[in-house]
């Protein structure tokens, strides 16, 4: 069967008002055709209410390429054909030739918008109908191996036998924008693609160089399909002075160290707070005590890694290609022996005071590079 359209679902961007849903269609759109472009596959879209389609001569290679888009629920290779019972009946019988091998049970699911001389139930009666005269296959309405969808929408149909999952959300760049750590671990990058997938559009911060994240930062900007932006601080110098006299509570200053420069740069950027990779309960630092003392942030921190298991964390970055990029195994030389799960602020701030963090953040902040890439 040659498909010559893909038919594009998005999810809740239909519960927002007409205006709202029409700029996030918009913005869908847009993000869209530059997947399609620079995947050089050849289309025409147009819309519908509550449905995109893509015209094209490479539906499956259009597929393939748009099921990462943020806010495309699901994805359709289809024909498209008129809306006359007799011509729905041909195409649907057409494509069930090649989807439906012999011996195998099907179903005929049809759906309708606008007015018409038939029911839905009247086509997949007649479409169902037709298919057991011509194929050798046998009518299971409860669990078929292979369904035959049709779609009537007004004066235009589609015939499809398959939905290939997206990866669901809001439009990146529908939301503010967010400062993300980005550390060449397994959380992190999971953290900033999950708030991408809301439509958020991030920049990234590393305590490192960039080298150590850029293969990360280029998997992660397939989804968006547009460069992102990275700041680098060198992160042994302030390790070194964190680590010589914080003692156990070393990872806990060490983290509001970061978020407090992450806060820095998301002010000069103007992004609206910071994205961590945090979960409850999984190391020292990240205990309910030891969170609570390191929110020491005037914006909020975003933690969508919060409620996860580790294994969860895992399967997402698996899926989304960041796992086989981490570095795995390594341990900070500076955690200490002991480290502190009930951090007390007071004992934090003397630590810091200590230390010398106001001197500290400035030297970091002097130290930013931007990542030129």
């Amino acid at each position: 069967m040659d498909y010559d359209t893909v038919i594009v679902r998005y999810g809740e961007i239909f519960l927002k008002s007409d205006y709202v849903r029409k700029s996030f269609e918009d913005v869908l759109v847009r993000n869209m055709r530059r997947r399609l472009e620079s995947d050089k596959v050849a289309y025409r879209i147009y819309q519908r209410r509550h449905r995109i389609y893509v015209e094209t001569g490479s539906a499956e290679a259009a597929c393939e390429s748009l099921k990462t888009v943020f806010g495309i629920v699901s994805l359709s290779p289809a024909t498209k054909t008129g809306s006359g019972l007799p011509e729905l009946t041909e195409s649907a019988v057409a494509l069930a030739r090649t989807a439906i091998k012999p011996g195998e049970s099907f179903a005929v699911r049809a759906q309708r918008v606008g007015s018409h001389p038939f029911s839905s139930k009247d086509v997949e009666e007649a479409a169902g109908a037709r298919i057991l005269e011509e194929l050798d296959a046998v009518v299971d309405l409860e669990e078929p191996e292979k369904t035959v969808y049709v779609e009537i929408r007004d004066d235009e149909a589609y015939v499809y036998d398959k939905k290939v999952e997206g990866v669901g959300g809001m439009p990146y760049g529908t939301q503010g924008g967010l400062v993300s750590l980005l550390s060449t671990g397994i959380d992190s990058p999971v953290a900033a693609w999950m708030m991408m997938r809301r439509g958020c559009k991030v920049s990234f911060l590393h305590f490192g160089s960039l080298e150590e994240v850029e293969p990360i930062v280029k998997r992660l900007e397939y989804f968006c399909n547009q460069e992102l932006m990275v700041w680098c601080i060198p992160h042994e110098p302030v390790l070194e002075a964190i680590g010589a006299e914080a003692g156990k509570y070393t990872c806990v200053v060490c983290k509001r160290f970061m978020h407090r420069a992450a806060e820095l740069l998301a002010e000069k950027i103007h992004a609206s707070g910071i994205v961590s990779g945090e979960n409850v309960g999984q190391v020292a630092s990240q205990t309910l005590e030891n969170l609570e003392v390191i929110d020491c942030l005037r914006m909020p921190v975003y933690r969508p890694l919060v409620a996860m298991d580790k294994e969860e964390i895992i399967a997402v970055a698996k899926r989304i290609g960041t796992y086989e990029l981490a570095v795995k195994g390594t341990k900070c030389p500076y955690v200490p022996d002991k480290p502190s799960t009930r951090a007390k602020l007071e004992e934090v701030l003397a630590a810091e005071e200590k230390i010398g963090i106001e001197k500290l953040l400035k030297d970091a902040w002097d130290s930013l590079v931007f990542g030129e890439r």
